[in-house]
């Protein structure tokens, strides 16, 4: 039994083709991964986004409330002055 017999032409060519595939198959699976981490870093900006600008939508009505209310004390202590 010589060398050849043991590693043939073939089996480092199905080893080869298999590494090949194996890295193939890592390099998408890392694309997939990163563009599917991309998207979710994205749509949570956006769900931070909206949940800020609805908190500061409340804010600035809550503040107005809180004015016209001031307002109206005011008046009142100023009329029974």
């Amino acid at each position: 039994m010589s060398k050849t017999d043991v590693l043939s032409s073939d089996i480092l060519k199905i080893i080869s083709q298999g590494a090949l595939g194996a890295m193939t198959f890592g390099a998408y699976h890392q694309y997939t991964t990163n563009k599917l981490m991309e998207l979710n870093n994205e749509k949570q900006e956006l769900q931070q986004k909206y949940f800020m600008d609805k908190m500061d939508n409340r804010h600035k009505t809550e503040m107005n409330e809180l004015r016209e209310k001031l307002n109206k004390i005011e008046q009142q202590k100023n009329w029974w002055n």
